[in-house]
């Protein structure tokens, strides 16, 4: 079976929280065309480096009990909007395609 490579950014935009009109929206480039996402240990390393992306692009670098719990539920938002996004892209690489990159973003 031929694969075709499509290189397309899905955008996956989370909001944890109601933002502010001047929140900064941060985004994480995924790569995923070095994934054979009809692989379980492929579709394994996708869900981990949707979740290192999704802690990256929810991090302020704040500390403190109300900054963990906003990170916290702002990781879970975009994890949350990148799942529908992942799961397209695997079912496209069954069919044959093969992603090149999602993005993975929050507004903080």
């Amino acid at each position: 079976m031929m694969t075709r490579t499509l290189i397309l950014a899905l955008s996956l935009t989370a909001v944890a929280m109601p933002v502010a009109a001047q929140a900064e929206e941060k985004a994480a480039t995924v790569r995923i065309d070095n994934l054979d996402l009809t692989r379980a240990t492929d579709r394994d390393r996708l869900d981990s480096r949707l979740k290192s992306a999704a802690r990256s692009v929810c991090n302020t670098g704040l500390r403190g009990t109300a900054e963990n719990s906003r990170r916290a539920a702002c990781v879970s938002a975009a994890l949350a909007e990148a799942g529908p996004q992942a799961q397209r892209a695997i079912a496209q690489a069954q069919g044959g395609t093969q992603l090149a990159l999602l993005m993975i973003g929050a507004a903080r």
